[in-house]
């Protein structure tokens, strides 16, 4: 199933985040340089949980008040994106060259802060729990970005750190944006905090599999190319595994990595100690954790999307 009909239900609402966003870029050379992510905008996954985890109460909101909180939440993760491409220094995004290789890091930098600044702009008027949820999850995904960043290169991160780490970075986001759906639609409490296990456990399984996807995934799907967490010295959860099993071949292999760049005798370490396959197992415990979570959740067309998105995100390839 595409996400295309995933989110079925609320295509209309995500056709209008798009419009208001791209409405409230000025034309001229910003409108050129925002050009990669308004014309090419990727998954929407951000927009798409919000506006279903609304519908869990109701059968369509008033557009008025979701649409601006939605397009918000899509520009935070844009703003994140391209600071991140800048950090990597990537070359390509969706099989596109990225702002900052078109344009340099300075130029990359200020177009997120645009971003981030028409985030800001759709929550004027929001109230204080609206507010309280976005700041966190901008707190989460920044110090998330910080711990990455630190941990860069020292191979010593824990397979427990590194699932902190994670939570923050991707899962945190995940999770407030799918308790956020629910709560402003007048979800009871419970129902919020079970939506909010559910977008956990999402991220988590869309982060580890990004893992494997750096390591296994086809570049020409994927858009960019494999290996670049590696090669920049940031271990995901199959390297930190290899390295805890074998770690006199891991130091070896990843020593070689850095003269040729050449990733494929680390899938070989990763493949013959059983890293990714541990990864995988360690996917479905948090896919099985969603998915009971689900159960918890109203019955209906939405709880059957979200249920969709979590097959969907455990089996992508890009």
């Amino acid at each position: 199933m595409s996400l295309q009909e995933v989110f079925a239900p609320v295509t209309e609402e995500l056709g209008t985040v798009m419009q208001v966003i791209k409405a409230s870029v000025p034309d001229g050379c910003l409108y050129e340089l925002c050009a990669p992510f308004l014309d090419n905008p990727g998954k929407g996954i951000r927009p798409g949980l919000f506006l279903l985890c609304s519908r869990l109460v109701w059968s369509r909101p008033n557009p008025d008040k979701f649409i601006p909180i939605a397009a918000a939440l899509e520009l935070f993760h844009w703003s994140s994106l391209i600071h991140d491409d800048v950090i990597d220094e990537a070359v390509l995004r969706r099989g596109v060259p990225t702002i900052n290789f078109r344009y340099g890091p300075a130029v990359a930098i200020l177009v997120g802060d645009f971003f981030l600044s028409r985030a800001i702009h759709f929550l004027v008027g929001c109230d204080g729990d609206v507010l309280d949820t976005i700041s966190q999850l901008f707190l989460d995904l920044v110090m998330g970005e910080i711990q990455e960043q630190l941990e860069r290169g020292q191979y010593r991160l824990t397979e427990t750190q590194y699932l902190q780490l994670v939570g923050r970075k991707t899962a945190s986001f995940l999770a407030a944006t799918c308790a956020l759906g629910a709560k402003m639609a007048g979800a009871c409490g419970e129902m919020v905090a079970v939506a909010k296990d559910y977008g956990y456990c999402l991220g988590m399984v869309y982060q580890l599999r990004d893992d494997l996807l750096d390591i296994v995934g086809d570049p020409a799907v994927l858009g960019k190319k494999t290996g670049v967490d590696v090669l920049a010295g940031v271990e995901t959860l199959p390297a930190i595994r290899a390295r805890s099993l074998l770690p006199q071949q891991y130091y070896k292999v990843v020593n070689s990595l850095s003269e040729d760049g050449d990733t494929s005798s680390l899938g070989d370490l990763l493949t013959e100690c059983g890293a990714l396959e541990y990864t995988e197992s360690l996917i479905q415990v948090y896919f099985d954790r969603a998915a009971a979570s689900l159960e918890r959740l109203p019955a209906g067309s939405a709880r059957d999307r979200l249920r969709q998105l979590l097959e969907y995100v455990v089996l992508r390839d890009r």
